[in-house]
């Protein structure tokens, strides 16, 4: 799950943290960049996790309304309360063990949970999927995967409460709801205990690039420097947004180190970077700096393979 554009983005955020706090020593950033990793992870369960919350939420409601004897208990609150794909959720075994080993407490106490369930009540996508009388499985995921784009997907209450449960959590979400989403999609009828959940890295070599990267990332600041100073003509160099700086000199240190990285992806996934975590500007700044620099690098024989 913790794929190489967010391992790249960890490694950013680590090391411009790593110079705001007056350059601690490496172990403390291999350190940081472990924990916010994993925190990413956590994030992907919980969010998984949500729709679980919501059946949960919404069963307490008609399983009182029965014991008071309603005379009438909405369909839509029964449908939700007992949809397959969210039953069959709840009993996966990689996400029953999270569950279990975190307090939830924070989501079912939230009025954005209240909130939430009463307002997909009267969702377009919970009234197609009556009207569609078309209860089984498939249909059932795919209006839990309707629901979470529209409550969990760029929800502000949302993010403000995830925020406070983890500083690590702010500006990991839009990546880890997409992972969420291909987990949705994923699931399949039957194999509800032992369907597997995206696990922490692909593979080991991911895991390692992670590491490496950010080694060679902090190693790289002298020689970020010298060449930024070479190249930086129209721009002060020490006018430049600090972060713009920190996305270079890591964007240099993958161009150097690692040979199986074709020049152009790793300019690509910078300049993406850049536009997500700094200034309107920098994208374009970003990418004529890398230009400039990745030439200037091949000049030199300091990269071993093609611009």
């Amino acid at each position: 799950m913790i794929n190489r554009v967010l391992i790249r983005l960890k490694v950013v955020q680590v090391i411009y943290a790593y110079y705001q706090n007056g350059g601690q020593k490496t172990a403390m950033a291999d350190r940081e960049l472990a924990q916010s990793i994993d925190s990413a992870y956590s994030l992907y369960k919980t969010l998984l996790f949500i729709p679980v919350a919501w059946a949960r939420q919404i069963g307490k409601s008609v399983a009182k309304q029965r014991r008071m004897n309603a005379p009438h208990i909405s369909r839509k609150e029964i449908l939700l309360a007992e949809n397959r794909f969210i039953a069959q959720l709840e009993t996966n075994n990689e996400l029953d063990s999270f569950v279990q080993s975190n307090d939830m407490d924070w989501l079912f106490e939230s009025d954005w949970l209240k909130d939430t369930c009463a307002k997909m009540l009267e969702s377009d996508a919970l009234e197609e999927y009556i009207q569609g009388e078309k209860f089984d499985f498939e249909a059932d995921k795919e209006l839990c995967r309707k629901l979470y784009k529209e409550f969990v997907e760029e929800n502000d209450d949302l993010d403000a409460l995830l925020e406070e449960q983890n500083i690590y959590w702010n500006g990991d979400k839009e990546l880890i709801d997409s992972f969420v989403l291909k987990t949705i999609r994923s699931f399949t009828d039957g194999n509800a205990t032992e369907q597997p959940l995206k696990s922490e890295f692909k593979d080991e070599e991911d895991r390692q690039f992670a590491i490496d990267l950010l080694h060679y990332g902090l190693d790289m600041a002298s020689e970020r420097e010298k060449v930024v100073a070479a190249n930086c003509r129209r721009w002060d160099p020490s006018r430049l947004a600090f972060l713009d700086v920190i996305i270079i000199q890591v964007a240099m240190a993958e161009m150097m180190h690692f040979p199986g990285i074709p020049v152009r992806v790793t300019m690509n996934e910078y300049v993406e970077l850049a536009k997500l975590l700094s200034t309107p500007a920098s994208g374009s700044f970003v990418n004529g700096m890398l230009d400039t620099i990745a030439k200037d690098l091949a000049a030199q024989g300091k990269l071993n393979k093609e611009i």
